[in-house]
């Protein structure tokens, strides 16, 4: 994926700079740096390959079954960059609190008691209005396309039920037909021998 590729030069550039410029920096403020980058590379990731991957969806007989597993893949990406983005997080916070312990701030200055670590539902990702909106607007396409489907298939169904109907109407009517030939054939026997009976009998 040539964003996905673009992404990783940039985070490896910057993270070339960054050790150039700060020989000296946190090595754990540097961890939670590449951690943050690698959950955006995810998240980006993530997208890319659902929008790569949702259009084939719209061509498989279970259109809603493809989108759920895709939405649920890209999902479970996105469950791993936010873990990512926590553990970033708690670091950051870490090393705030080494930080302002070694500042020598009073008892009145800082909390004595470390803060909490910050909850999950902090990162909790925001819905976007318009990927909400487009997901809408698939899931109702994919809806539509499966309804005209079933229409599509209920229509051939009663195509072959009623071609099956006139061809078994017509084969009765044939049936009927060459019984009454036979009916005739032998009442047109039976009386002529019942003539030949008479000229004899004479």
């Amino acid at each position: 994926m040539p964003r996905l590729l673009l992404l990783l030069l940039a985070l490896l550039s910057g993270l070339a700079t960054a050790a150039d410029s700060a020989p000296d920096a946190d090595p754990e403020l540097e961890r939670a740096a590449r951690l943050r980058d690698e959950a955006k590379v995810l998240r980006t990731q993530a997208d890319d390959t659902l929008a790569t991957k949702l259009p084939a969806c719209y061509e498989r007989f279970l259109v809603n079954r493809c989108i759920s597993n895709e939405k649920e893949a890209r999902l479970e990406t996105i469950r791993q960059a936010r873990e990512m983005e926590i553990e970033a997080s708690r670091i950051e916070l870490a090393q705030k609190q080494r930080a302002a312990a070694a500042s020598g701030r009073t008892a009145t200055d800082a909390p004595t008691q470390p803060a909490a670590p910050t909850p999950p539902e902090a990162f909790a990702i925001q819905p976007d209005p318009t990927a909400e909106g487009t997901r809408r607007q698939r899931e109702a396409d994919a809806a539509r396309a499966t309804a005209a489907q079933q229409t599509e298939r209920q229509q051939k169904d009663a195509e072959k039920a009623s071609a099956r109907a006139k061809a078994e109407a017509e084969a009765a009517e044939r049936a009927a037909a060459a019984e009454r030939d036979r009916a005739r054939y032998e009442e047109r026997m039976r009386k002529r021998e019942a003539d030949k009976a008479k000229g004899t009998a004479n």
